[in-house]
């Protein structure tokens, strides 16, 4: 079974583990690229008739639901969903298998735990104070995309004051790495919308001892990764067993070690739903699957983002 995925190696390496011990009869090929080349080498290959993809998985609202929109779904319902929120079902045969939170990370050494901001109002007031010393991902990267274009549904005005607040003092990278390292060295004291992925990388290893991550309390977007059968797959049973299995209480139980936010009950995870959960509160979460008119508002949303960064 071929697999698309934005997750990298690490992250899926306890899921593929989970899923070819339970089926000893499939191998998963997992291939990691980012969801715009997901999405152009499906088109590429389905086009020139070799073999493509069976299950993609994918984080881009956008381009999934314009993925569907274009016929490449194999509109399958999973048994699973009657166990999960109604939130689990993100489109016709779209399923989250997933709420990846959007964390805040600090530098200890420069910013002490006692004063980091515990939400985005308070980092974005301290921001011109800390011109260039902050960092976040470009709206170009569908992470950032997805946590600004939440925050503002959100938060409305009062949102797109603070991100405009934060623009002209914060320093933009491509990805997540990036944004790390110049934060681990130093380059940034602190940095927002980062993917929750590193919350794995940072506990139990030498960068707790210099990174600490955080659940901003008005500003945690939950980012659902979705995932979904191809219509042209070769293998459409497999990779219906791959998702019912992603879905299920043992799938979601691999998908925490790999650092994914499983958020089906019963399921014990540092870093579920219930942890987020904990910090920010129920009335805070911000959840509940795609934005409303998230398609027809994207490039507005971004073009006001890029005036407010310079960029």
């Amino acid at each position: 079974m071929l697999l698309y995925t934005n997750a990298d190696a690490d992250q899926m390496a306890p899921i593929a583990k989970a899923f070819e011990a339970k089926y000893a009869g499939i191998e998963l090929r997992v291939l990691n690229m980012n969801d715009p080349q997901t999405f152009q080498r499906y088109a590429t290959e389905t086009a020139t008739g070799v073999r493509t993809a069976d299950v993609v998985m994918a984080t881009d609202a956008v381009g999934m639901l314009n993925f569907v929109g274009d016929g490449h779904v194999l509109d399958y319902t999973d048994p699973n969903l009657a166990n999960l929120p109604d939130y689990a079902q993100l489109a016709p045969g779209v399923v989250a298998m997933s709420e990846d939170p959007l964390v805040a990370v600090y530098n200890t050494a420069l910013i002490p735990k006692d004063k980091q901001p515990g939400d985005l109002t308070s980092l974005a007031k301290l921001s011109q104070s800390l011109k260039g010393k902050i960092g976040t991902t470009d709206i170009s990267n569908s992470q950032s995309f997805g946590a600004v274009s939440s925050y503002v549904t959100e938060h409305g005005d009062a949102g797109w004051k603070n991100i405009e607040a934060l623009g002209p003092n914060t320093g933009v990278e491509s990805g997540n790495g990036n944004l790390m390292q110049k934060l681990a060295q130093g380059e940034y004291q602190a940095t927002y919308f980062v993917a929750g992925s590193v919350r794995a990388l940072i506990e139990g290893e030498d960068a707790a001892k210099i990174l600490n991550y955080t659940y901003l309390t008005d500003g945690t977007p939950l980012l659902p990764r979705a995932v979904a059968v191809t219509r042209k797959a070769s293998s459409p049973d497999a990779g219906k067993l791959f998702v019912n299995f992603l879905l299920s209480v043992e799938g979601q139980e691999a998908a925490c070690e790999g650092g994914f936010t499983p958020y089906r009950d019963g399921v014990e995870c540092a870093y579920g739903l219930p942890a987020v959960e904990a910090v920010v509160g129920a009335d805070n979460l911000m959840l509940g699957g795609y934005p409303k008119g998230i398609v027809e508002n994207k490039d507005a949303i971004a073009a006001r983002w890029k005036k407010a960064f310079g960029r």
